[in-house]
Parts: structure tokens; C-alpha cells; sequence
């Protein structure tokens, strides 16, 4: 029976030493928070009601996926999931481009309403060619640069250049 009670204490402490050993301490804890957030805790008013508004499109459930662009483009996408026809891109450092919201829309509502969409200037093939406020048409034949891959489906494709 001793033996018994002496390895359950065991087994509890073998479980629980890692959760005490590893722990954060608050402190340490708000520290990370700050370092990992600070840019959008030091938002005030509707600039941080609206970054709290995106952020609960990615509530579990959502029609909404996040995917890490920053190795082709350092941009960060939020894709539609329904049809994965419309994107939006940020720049994760807009200070280092004039790209730095790109989106992309299906080119059907375009072309519903009469538009030749291939009449628009072709996409640029690299980084930091576009013009903001630009309209560009991709036709999904080649590796698009700010996503890093070849779409295989058309876009019409604008950027803004915020600073």
C-alpha cells in the first residue's frame, strides 16, 4: 500500500514539476504580450475597435484563412474560403514598399458588367512594379510575385500605397 500512495505522489509530481519549472510569471507573460502586441494595444478609439472587428473575422468557423505570404512578398493574406477568389495582402513593413495593401478580386463581376478585363495593364511579374490605385489584370499563367505562386485562375489585382 505505501508503495502505492508513494508512486502516485511520483507520478503527480513528475506532472506537475514541468507546469511549475516552465511556467511564465506574470510579468514575464506581460512582457511577451507587449512585445508580440504593442503595436495594436498602443491603437486608441476606432482604430483599435476596427483591428478587433478583423481579428473576429477569424473566429473559429469563419469563411476567412490567414496565410503567411512573407517569404514571397513579406505580406500577410486574408483569403476568402468559399470561392478562393478574393484576397487582400498587407505588408508586414509597409515603410519598405508602396504595395502595401494589394487586392485581388474575381474578375467576374468585372466582366458581368461589360468590362474586358484583359484590357487592363497585365499584372506586373515582379515586386514593387505596380502603381497604386492602379487596376492590373492577371491572368493566372505565371507566378504572381506578392503571393509566390502561380494562381492558375484570373484576378484583377489593385494596390494602395498607405505611407
Amino acid at each position: 500500500m505505501i508503495w502505492k500512495n508513494l508512486f502516485l505522489v511520483v507520478l503527480v509530481c513528475a506532472f506537475l514539476a514541468p507546469i511549475n519549472v516552465f511556467a511564465m510569471s506574470d510579468a514575464e507573460e506581460l512582457s511577451a504580450i507587449k512585445k508580440e502586441f504593442g503595436s495594436v494595444l498602443s491603437l486608441k478609439g476606432t482604430a483599435r475597435k476596427e483591428i478587433n472587428a478583423i481579428a473576429n473575422l477569424f473566429a473559429p468557423g469563419s469563411k476567412l484563412a490567414a496565410i503567411d505570404a512573407t517569404k514571397a512578398s513579406g505580406e500577410y493574406c486574408m483569403l476568402e474560403k468559399v470561392t478562393k477568389h478574393n484576397m487582400i495582402h498587407y505588408a508586414s513593413n509597409p515603410k519598405n514598399t508602396h504595395e502595401d495593401i494589394v487586392y485581388y478580386l474575381n474578375p467576374a463581376t468585372f466582366i458581368k458588367s461589360g468590362m474586358d478585363v484583359s484590357k487592363l495593364p497585365k499584372h506586373p511579374k515582379s515586386l514593387g512594379k505596380m502603381t497604386p490605385l492602379q487596376w492590373y489584370y492577371y491572368d493566372g499563367t505565371y507566378v504572381e510575385p506578392h503571393q509566390g505562386t502561380q494562381m492558375n485562375k484570373a484576378f484583377v489585382i489593385m494596390t494602395v500605397d498607405l505611407m
